[in-house]
């Protein structure tokens, strides 16, 4: 929880950003003490450029009452003042990169195995940050830091650990690949900790990272019923991310 000192510390923007962005974690179970709701409420009340300080001053005390869906109406209203989308709305910090301190971490890896492409590392980093991945392992891949893999990020690379690797021994195990051949996603059964193993666009898994995954966990396949046969490894990702956050290990 960032506090309210902290929240005053930052530029205007940033501060109604803030509170709004604590009042929808209120409206989704997060819980805060009525007095630091009540703080939220004084701080936007104290900006001068937002307009219909009535509103804010009735949906933060109804907030703070214990009406969570007026946290949703908070944010939303929020936007329409700093004249930003949905879609364009991250949860910042003072240097307006993505707020890490509020980022649930899981003891799961990534290792991407020769990735070339800017804009699929880009994506996958994105997915990765909204499902708690904890580390990315770049094995010959392109390059992270290329313009237009930070800019599909969407910040992500900033927040994620990732490392670049010459040897598969700095990976963490257990191991398993995402690769066609291997169990239905929906029967797999997932580890609590371990690394998923995603492999290039034109060849998927390398051999070597296969060898690893066989005399691991083995190998998990995402059913397709089309006639392509195959889907970006990008949008394969998020498939795989998503099912395994259905399981209910605890955060760390």
């Amino acid at each position: 929880m960032i506090t309210l000192k902290k929240i005053k510390t930052l530029k205007p923007r940033v501060q109604l950003r803030k509170c709004a962005g604590q009042a929808y974690l209120a409206s989704k179970g997060e819980t805060f003490e009525s007095e630091y709701i009540l703080g939220l409420k004084d701080i936007a009340l104290s900006l001068d450029f937002v307009s219909d300080k009535e509103y804010f001053e009735k949906a933060f005390l109804e907030l703070a009452a214990g009406n969570l869906k007026r946290g949703e109406d908070i944010y939303y209203k929020s936007l329409a003042i700093l004249g930003e989308e949905v879609a364009d709305w991250d949860i910042i910090d003072s240097d307006n990169k993505l707020d890490n301190s509020i980022r649930k971490v899981m003891p799961r890896y990534l290792l991407l195995d020769r990735i070339r492409s800017p804009y699929n590392i880009g994506a996958i980093f994105r997915s990765a940050e909204s499902f708690g991945i904890k580390h990315i392992y770049l094995y010959e891949c392109g390059d992270v830091n290329s313009p237009r893999a930070i800019r599909t990020s969407r910040g992500a690379i900033d927040v994620v650990e990732h490392s670049i690797i010459n040897s598969l021994d700095e990976v963490k195990g257990p191991f398993f690949a995402l690769e066609l051949g291997g169990k239905d996603i929906k029967e797999f059964s997932f580890p609590a900790e371990g690394t998923c193993i995603l492999g290039s666009e034109e060849s998927g898994v390398s051999p070597e990272c296969l060898e690893l995954a066989k005399s691991s966990l083995g190998k998990v396949e995402i059913p397709l019923h089309g006639a392509k046969g195959s889907i970006n490894v990008s949008v394969a990702a998020g498939i795989l991310m998503y099912s395994w956050d259905q399981f209910p290990f605890p955060l760390s």
